[in-house]
C-alpha cells in the first residue's frame, strides 16, 4: 500500500499566506467524500481529534456556490480559517498539525 503513503505524509511547514496557527480559530472544511485530497485532510483531522465544521460541496449545491462565491474557485479541500481560505491538502495538513500542537485547548471531538 505504498501508493497510499501520501495520504498521511508530513508536509514541510505552515504556509506563510495562512493565518498563524497560534490561537483558537473558527475552522470550516469544504470537501466531498470521494476526493482523495479531502480524505487525506479528514484523516489528519481524525488523527489529531480536532473538531471542525464540514461542508460537502457534492451533497449541497448551495455549499458549492458558497465556496465559489467566496473564493472564485470550486476546488476542494478548502479550509476556511476565521473566514480566510486555505487550499492544497499538504498546506492544510501542515496548518492543522501546527494548530493542534500550538493550541492545546482547540476543540476536540
Amino acid at each position: 500500500m505504498a501508493w497510499l503513503d501520501w495520504l498521511s505524509a508530513d508536509s514541510v511547514g505552515v504556509p506563510e499566506h495562512a493565518p498563524p496557527p497560534d490561537q483558537l480559530r473558527q475552522l470550516v472544511l469544504y470537501k466531498y467524500d470521494t476526493c482523495p485530497y479531502c480524505v487525506r485532510v479528514i484523516r489528519i483531522v481524525e488523527q489529531l481529534e480536532l473538531k471542525l465544521e464540514y461542508r460537502d460541496t457534492i451533497r449541497d449545491r448551495g455549499v458549492r456556490e458558497e465556496l465559489r462565491s467566496a473564493t472564485g474557485r470550486g476546488t476542494v479541500p478548502c479550509l476556511f480559517i476565521d473566514g480566510q481560505p486555505l487550499f492544497e491538502s499538504a498546506d492544510i495538513v501542515a496548518w492543522l498539525q501546527a494548530y493542534s500542537e500550538q493550541v492545546p485547548h482547540a476543540p476536540r471531538g
